[in-house]
């Protein structure tokens, strides 16, 4: 089964999109990945919380400094894992929603759930690095070069998927605007969190 999941050997050749959009499909990944990430791990908190009578203030000193912050950083990316897959799978993401992107078969029919999940997982590790700073940096600029030349991440090539982008409108500037805002004003202010940490520990 490992030759199942290497990207590199093609089973369905998807078409090439005349447009990839790899910037709106950066911040609606990243709109997901806030989102679900933080819902899963608020959950957690609350079920760690009552299960083991842990304090807020012992809580929050475990995700605190630097090992704390990649530890959250990981985790979100891994929680929202599911239920980006499930919703791929059944309807849409809030973030490609945003971004009008949609995620299909080579004929246009929506994934099933198992390829959904698999697109998910070489997500996270191919093309994020499971959001570990250096690897994260390699990983992207890495998609993002095979996206620009070849017009096609290597698994959407290799799962046989298309990535369609409604047409950039007035109001898909309106929401895509608003978006990236979101994702710059979080991004910024992860990245000050994170200097801060490493001065302080």
């Amino acid at each position: 089964m490992i030759d199942d999941l290497n990207p590199s050997q093609d089973i369905t050749a998807a078409p090439v999109p005349a447009d990839p959009r790899p910037w709106p499909r950066y911040f609606a990944r990243m709109i997901d990945v806030l989102l679900f990430g933080m819902v899963g791990m608020l959950v957690i908190g609350v079920v760690m919380a009552l299960a083991t009578a842990m304090s807020e203030e012992r809580m929050l000193a475990a995700t605190a400094g630097v090992g704390g912050l990649l530890l959250s950083n990981v985790l979100m990316y891994l929680l929202a894992l599911l239920p980006i897959a499930c919703l791929l799978a059944f309807a849409q993401t809030p973030g490609k929603w945003l971004f009008g992107i949609r995620v299909l078969n080579a004929d246009g029919s929506r994934m099933r759930l198992w390829t959904s999940l698999k697109r998910e997982a070489w997500v996270v590790v191919r093309g994020i690095g499971l959001g570990l700073p250096l690897v994260t940096l390699f990983t992207q600029i890495s998609s993002f070069t095979d996206l620009k030349e070849e017009g096609i991440t290597a698994w959407d090539r290799k799962l046989g998927c298309q990535v369609q982008h409604a047409p950039a409108t007035w109001f898909w500037w309106v929401r895509a605007t608003s978006g990236g805002a979101v994702v710059l004003a979080v991004t910024v202010w992860g990245f000050i969190d994170y200097i801060r940490s490493m001065v302080g520990g």
